[in-house]
Parts: C-alpha cells; sequence; structure tokens
C-alpha cells in the first residue's frame, strides 16, 4: 500500500493523505492533484506503508518527473 500527499507537508499525515492500492495508483492521485491546481507549485510525495512506520518513497515534482528519496531508505525493502 501507498500514500500520497504535499511534500510540504513533511510528515505523514494518516488522515489527510490519500491511500491508494498500488504505485501506478498512487502516480495518477499524484496526477489529478497537480490538475486540480489545488497544490500549485508544490511537490507531491508518495509514502510506503509498512507494518511499522511510514517510509517516504518517491517525490513526484510538478512536471511529473520523479525522484526515489534515499538509497537508505529503499535499501530497507530489497
Amino acid at each position: 500500500m501507498f500514500a500520497v500527499q504535499p511534500a510540504n507537508w513533511h510528515r505523514f499525515d494518516e488522515h489527510g493523505a490519500d491511500h491508494t492500492i498500488s504505485i501506478s495508483h498512487a502516480y495518477r492521485i499524484a496526477a489529478a492533484w497537480f490538475a486540480t491546481g489545488e497544490n500549485e507549485g508544490q511537490d507531491m510525495m508518495i509514502w510506503r506503508l509498512t507494518s511499522g512506520r511510514p517510509i517516504k518513497w518517491v517525490r513526484v515534482y510538478q512536471d511529473e518527473s520523479i525522484d526515489s528519496v534515499t538509497t537508505e531508505e529503499l535499501a530497507l525493502l530489497t
């Protein structure tokens, strides 16, 4: 499971984030946030939901390019 919220929220907001069923669904939700203009000028963060703490997974920029957050965080899941 994944969740999407504006990157400028900094901390994961369980109730404010949009929860998704897959990573591709998360990308579509991020694109929808950009399309509405509600988050103008702000990037989106996709969080990987785990049985413990959520992990910042992918940052989606306004031009819809992406960056994985950190190698260390990704290494935890491999």
